[in-house]
């Protein structure tokens, strides 16, 4: 599938390239393989690099707000204000009034947000930006204040609690002037109809964040298997060190584990705020020799840990004031890699990971459950062996960068072509090898 001649997509993002957002650098990559130019505008520079390289040259064409462009921002928008006062008011005046509903903070960032949307748009003009792509709150906050001010159209991703489940910023708004929107899952597509009364149905398309299996095959060890190393049973979770992310109640499943009697190794591999929580827990239960608290790790050293790894483990959970995952593509990599998957009925899970078939899915914070599932797979290997092999294959039947790669292409040629959007759930979900962006343009 190619694109129009000439035809620029702007991928507008908080910070790029970021670590924990690999499906980004992804789908870009992708999106230039189906010649589609593509530039990143990104708000700011994110501090660790080598994520890039763990995943593929992206590319060079990268703009960032800040600390490339801080003064221009500044007087791009000193500029619009004077030359176009009305049409500047006019963009920043739901800003100011959906932003005024959060927190401080959250008011202020969203008007830095408009700001630097208002000082994107003459490089977005100078390039071309035919269409303006975006994920989580900051780059659809920046691709509205360009849509109200400059009048390109936008599209966005809707993946989890910041930009749809936790009082989002002016999301009624963003899917009313939004071309189409992208739901990452289907909990998702549901959660959006749910809390709009289904007024923008129509928009909403689920493709899911695909990955490259080519990743795997390079970074695994030839030849693993999940299992034990010698007795001990190697568990790995991946995600930020955050509350929902359940990393407690895999510290506690493990502590019960070690009172049974089993040997177990156990890695966390992420950063975040609840890092000196869950080292206290550590120690507290005297599990320093159980449980490692790894850091952030680029994508290869990611692959790495699971092909050490016997099981993988993400618990997560829902907050009380509604913070959740939406759908982990970790969960996906771990699949990818041949790893049975214990995890919970939350969002997206399910529709990744199917109970008593490529892994066993719990009841959020349950300890308890969650050791008796790692129980009954430290105690049946073929069980860890068969279900990670089927989670290996249902990750080639239904995620593949490939699929959803097709599919959101199709949805970007529709619009830059100014034609009717492709049915997405009309479209098969093709086995590998087969030609599904002839089967997209044909919908």
């Amino acid at each position: 599938m190619t694109s129009p001649a000439r035809a620029v997509i702007g991928y507008v993002v908080g910070s790029y390239p970021e670590l924990t957002q690999t499906f980004v650098l992804r789908e870009v990559a992708a999106l230039r393989a189906r010649g589609f130019d593509v530039i990143i505008f990104a708000m700011k520079r994110a501090p660790l690099p080598e994520v890039e390289r763990s995943v593929g040259q992206p590319g060079e064409t990268v703009v960032y707000a800040r600390p490339d462009r801080v003064w221009r921002h500044i007087w791009a928008n000193v500029w619009a204000l004077l030359s176009h006062p009305r049409r500047y008011f006019g963009a920043l005046r739901p800003f100011r009034a959906g932003a005024w509903q959060g927190a401080p903070r959250t008011f202020l960032q969203t008007l830095y947000h408009f700001s630097c949307g208002i000082g994107f748009v003459g490089v977005m003009r100078s390039r071309g930006v035919s269409h303006l792509h975006c994920h989580f709150t900051t780059g659809s906050n920046i691709a509205l204040a360009v849509n109200l001010y400059a009048g390109i159209p936008f599209s966005f991703s809707a993946h989890a609690s910041g930009d749809i489940y936790m009082q989002p910023t002016l999301l009624d708004l963003k899917l009313a002037r939004a071309r189409f929107a992208v739901p990452v899952c289907e909990y998702n597509r549901r959660y959006l109809n749910a809390v709009t009364a289904h007024r923008y149905a129509g928009k909403l398309h689920t493709i899911y964040n695909g990955i490259d299996l080519g990743e795997a095959e390079r970074w695994l060890p030839a030849g693993h298997r999940p299992g034990t190393e010698g007795s001990e049973l190697r568990i790995v979770s991946i995600g930020s060190l955050v509350v929902m992310k359940g990393h407690g109640t895999l510290i506690e499943a493990c502590r019960l584990l070690r009172e049974r009697g089993h040997r177990v190794r156990c890695d966390i591999i992420g950063a975040g705020p609840e890092q000196a929580t869950l080292a206290s827990l550590i120690t507290e239960n005297g599990m320093e020799d159980t449980v490692r608290l790894r850091g952030p790790l680029p994508l290869r050293d990611v692959y790495a840990a699971l092909g050490q790894a016997g099981v993988f483990a993400l618990l997560s959970e829902i907050g009380v004031d509604g913070y959740r995952d939406g759908f982990p593509t970790v969960i996906l990599e771990a699949m990818a890699a041949g790893l049975p998957v214990v995890s919970t009925w939350i969002s997206g899970t399910p529709e990744m990971v199917i109970h008593e078939e490529t892994g066993l899915l719990l009841h959020e914070r349950d300890a308890a459950a969650a050791a008796d599932a790692f129980e009954r797979l430290i105690e049946d290997e073929p069980l860890r062996w068969r279900m990670g092999m089927a989670g290996r294959r249902r990750v080639e039947e239904r995620f593949q960068l490939d699929h959803s790669a097709d599919r959101l292409a199709a949805l970007f040629q529709a619009v830059l072509q100014d034609r009717a959007l492709p049915r997405m759930h009309d479209v098969e979900v093709r086995s590998p090898g087969s030609n599904a962006a002839r089967s997209l343009a044909q919908s």
